[in-house]
């Protein structure tokens, strides 16, 4: 999605991605990934997340990237949370306690902005992005994470045919194209949500698989 029209659903409240509560997926797998408390944690494209929230209660350290001023001062609105405003020549930082979001392009990210991060968190980035840039995008997130920075990745496959997006259809087959070569990676989970999802069946869809990779820093397989 172009930055324009990603700026422009949040202006006009068009953000049907959001989930109003935390993600299954995050509580049923972050438990694998051995993390400790005061652990940092990515998330990128983090919108206003329930996600976000969650992690800190949990004694993580989140630092999300976003590019809408709406969605990280709504965050912090919703979830009652006063924070420091800082600027930098690339980022809005904003932060409360353990909790820094960056407004931002994501792409303006360095290593030492995700400097010991253990996790990244991927619920809505990567389907976010238009086929054209999604390789670009995987291979930034290689370059500016640690070497022993893994990953909790969910996606969403569909027949593009059927609806154009976003949120973009991702299969598989690509995930492991962009993250074979630097990650260890492992489907821990697929399921079929259309009739949860009722709202992409009037779009014209006939299936929708969501899929739940854990990806291990180290060599591919």
């Amino acid at each position: 999605m172009q930055a324009e029209d990603w700026l422009a659903r949040w202006r006009e409240n068009r953000i049907g991605f959001h989930e109003g509560g935390v993600n299954p997926y995050l509580r049923r797998y972050i438990n694998e990934f051995k993390l400790k408390p005061g652990d940092r944690i990515f998330m990128p494209l983090c919108g206003k997340a329930h996600d976000i929230a969650w992690l800190a209660g949990q004694g993580y350290e989140v630092i999300g990237i976003e590019l809408s001023d709406i969605a990280i001062e709504s965050f912090f609105a919703e979830f009652n949370l006063q924070y420091q405003q800082f600027r930098s020549d690339r980022f809005v930082m904003r932060k409360s306690d353990n909790i820094i979001l960056l407004q931002g392009d994501y792409f303006d990210l360095q290593s030492d902005d995700l400097e010991a991060c253990k996790l990244v968190y991927d619920r809505a980035a990567l389907i976010a992005i238009v086929e054209s840039s999604r390789n670009r995008y995987c291979s930034h997130m290689q370059s500016i994470t640690p070497d022993d920075c893994d990953m909790l990745l969910v996606t969403l496959d569909y027949d593009q045919t059927q609806m154009s997006g976003p949120p973009f259809s991702v299969c598989g087959e690509e995930v492991f194209s962009h993250y074979q070569s630097g990650y260890q990676i492992q489907v821990v989970e697929e399921n079929d949500v259309l009739d949860e999802q009722p709202r992409w069946r009037t779009q014209g869809l006939t299936t929708l698989q969501e899929t739940v990779f854990q990806l291990k820093r180290g060599k591919g397989l």
